[in-house]
């Protein structure tokens, strides 16, 4: 597999199958969708854009481990062991979880994959960032490449950049692009390259006011590309990451059955009610152009009753 961050894009550039309509308010909203759920079967959605330029750091490194950081539904960790197995890295995913507990869906394929669990309790999951507990797990996996939970770095968000090469005239024949944010990796890329003019809209999926504008404007910073042309909208996380209020299922399985385009529950299922409810409310001015974007991560529906 050659790793080239277009291997499964390229064909779509441009082309309109990638973005499909969605629906125009009453007052002239129209809303369109970007499908990055369909480019990859093994990445899908904007983790092929984060983890394929990590990877190709890893080859230049001479690593041939990649270790990371998730939860034991974690989009990341599933995408990264696929991606580490297909070009011959040995994986490591540091999960949040127990030795005993029963493994998940997404556990059970990364292992597959040939994935090593190492489980890290609630309280040293938190110390993923802090450099001794880091400098700790390295020294158990020599010759390892570290990718920060959810590719979080500047190589994961410069490859987000690429994302703006899929939208027609980088997004400036719309008003605002909206997504789900975990970290606000893909934000920070996407609003480092999207056309003057164009808002991009952060839907933080879980309680983030204290760190998440801080993190974005320091990944925007390194990649020197902060043009305050982003904001983040915390009213839609449902009170924690992974909760599913009854109005965003509700939401989904309307969207879903009308459209016939499957849903994350965790990301994408927020930022398309959100949407919904800006434009229900009047929030853009009529006549506005809204993207939505679609950032995969249907895997994670197997930990929902749906």
């Amino acid at each position: 597999m050659s790793l080239n961050i277009y291997e499964h894009a390229q064909g779509h550039r441009h082309d309109s199958t990638m973005i499909q309509n969605l629906y125009t308010s009453a007052n002239g909203v129209e809303v369109d969708i970007l499908r990055l759920d369909t480019i990859d079967s093994l990445a899908p959605g904007n983790k092929w854009f984060k983890l394929v330029p990590n990877l190709v750091a890893a080859q230049h490194a001479n690593a041939t481990r990649l270790i990371s950081f998730g939860g034991a539904y974690s989009n990341h960790l599933h995408a990264l062991a696929a991606l580490g197995h297909v070009k011959g890295f040995e994986t490591i995913g540091c999960v949040r979880a127990d030795r005993g507990d029963p493994l998940t869906p997404t556990l059970l394929d990364a292992k597959s994959w040939g994935m090593t669990l190492h489980y890290l309790s609630r309280s040293d999951y938190r110390r993923r960032n802090e450099r001794e507990f880091i400098t700790e797990i390295l020294a158990q996996y020599p010759n390892s490449y570290l990718i920060p939970e959810g590719g979080a770095n500047k190589i994961g968000a410069g490859g987000c950049g690429k994302i703006v090469d899929l939208i027609p005239n980088r997004g400036s024949d719309y008003t605002a692009l909206v997504l789900a944010c975990g970290t606000g990796t893909t934000l920070a890329g996407i609003a480092s390259m999207i056309a003057d003019g164009v808002r991009v809209i952060g839907v933080p999926v879980l309680k983030a006011e204290k760190f998440m504008a801080r993190d974005i404007s320091a990944m925007l910073a390194v990649l020197g590309a902060d043009r305050d042309n982003w904001q983040l909208d915390h009213r839609f996380h449902g009170g924690a990451y992974a909760c599913l209020p009854q109005a965003v299922l509700e939401h989904m399985q309307t969207f879903e059955c009308y459209h016939g385009i499957l849903l994350d529950p965790v990301y994408t299922a927020k930022a398309s009610y959100a949407v919904q409810s800006m434009v229900d409310n009047q929030e853009f001015p009529a006549g506005s152009r809204i993207l939505l974007v679609h950032t995969g991560g249907l895997q994670g529906r197997r930990g929902f009753n749906l």
